[in-house]
């Protein structure tokens, strides 16, 4: 695939990050967004106050961290918080790390699941919480919000995705002038419909959730494509997510955060990520909405990137991008620790649309 050669491709890739705020897939060249969102990463300067895909257009420029899966910051459970080992994996190694993953796994492929019979949903709640950073670079902003997705055991049925922005504040030491303003496009209590989870925020041309699957996107004929063996499971999430380990971590988190995978699916991408070099256990009593894990992770660009699982049952939790070192004023001056941004995720089976576990 060629290069980014147009200035279209940064937003691009803005609005599949915005589209999965709301859980939503946006396909787009991989390579040529890649390298658009690295170099956007790198000088943190990006064109970027969320709005709703297919608008057309952005005001100018505001200085806000973006992760590939999603327009807003998020920080779950308290504020800003710092990993126990100091993000070098001091305390821990890569073998450790490949040792949780693997007992994950194991207690992962032993869980028997209530499967989404005809007329059932699966029901997914994804936390987000976090921190923008706005221009001028001193100011910032919290976030707190949550989406609940109903997919119908019928893909092809009518989807629902419900929006709350639970709170928005100043970071504290980050304080602007006035009310501050929410780090998404979204409003509370918004709701949205659509049969193939094609909603109407979609940009023009986008396909359904029926159509083009991937690891954010699993529909059945993905998941069924995916390789058992973990090596070559690996070299697919590298191959989807981009060359460094770091992006096939984030696509293992998208895939796992989606809530759509078997049991067994889960369980042999633990296995995949455990014969990643480099990863290591961050912090092993990461809290995230109340829960405690193991967080592992492995350094991407300016953040170590992370998912937090449960060593008693294998469950994912969630994950978070935690900042790997002292950052200056110019790109936002958060210290080496502070969690940019986590999110945690539940899913369960529920009999009607609009129904909760």
């Amino acid at each position: 695939m060629s290069e980014p050669t147009k200035p279209e491709t940064l937003d691009r890739v803005l609005d599949a990050a915005l589209s999965r705020a709301g859980d939503e897939p946006v396909h787009f060249d991989v390579a040529a967004g890649r390298n658009a969102l690295a170099a956007a990463l790198k000088s943190r300067a990006e064109v970027a106050e969320p709005i709703a895909a297919g608008t057309g257009h952005r005001p100018r420029r505001r200085v806000r961290w973006l992760a590939a899966a999603a327009a807003v910051a998020v920080l779950t459970g308290g504020g800003l918080a710092a990993s126990t080992v100091g993000l070098t994996g001091a305390g821990s190694n890569s073998a450790t790390a490949a040792e949780e993953l693997i007992k994950a796994a194991d207690l992962a492929s032993r869980v028997v699941e209530r499967p989404v019979a005809p007329g059932q949903f699966l029901y997914v709640r994804t936390r987000y919480k976090g921190i923008s950073i706005k221009d001028p670079v001193d100011t910032a902003t919290t976030t707190d919000m949550t989406d609940e997705e109903w997919i119908p055991a019928d893909r092809r049925d009518e989807w629902m995705l419900k929006v709350r922005i639970n709170s928005v504040g100043w970071l504290p030491g980050h304080e602007g002038d006035g009310e501050p303003e929410a780090g998404t496009h979204f409003k509370d209590g918004q709701e949205f419909r659509g049969k193939c989870g094609k909603y109407s925020y979609f940009a023009e041309g986008q396909p359904d959730r029926c159509t083009a699957g991937d690891f954010h996107n699993p529909t059945p004929e993905f998941i069924a494509a995916l390789p058992e063996d973990p090596k070559e499971l690996l070299a697919k999430l590298r191959g989807e997510g981009g060359d460094s380990d770091g992006a096939a971590l984030q696509q293992a988190r998208e895939a796992l955060q989606s809530g759509e995978y078997p049991a067994e699916v889960r369980a042999n991408i633990f296995r995949a990520l455990a014969l990643m070099p480099g990863l290591v256990v961050t912090d092993k009593k990461a809290n995230l909405d109340g829960k405690e894990g193991v967080a592992l992770g492995i350094r991407y660009i300016e953040d170590f990137t992370e998912i937090i699982i449960d060593p008693e049952n294998g469950d994912f939790i969630g994950g978070r991008y935690t900042v790997a070192e002292d950052l200056s004023k110019d790109q936002g001056g958060l210290g080496k620790g502070t969690v940019r941004q986590s999110y945690s995720v539940v899913s369960g089976v529920v009999g009607s649309l609009g129904g909760r576990p």
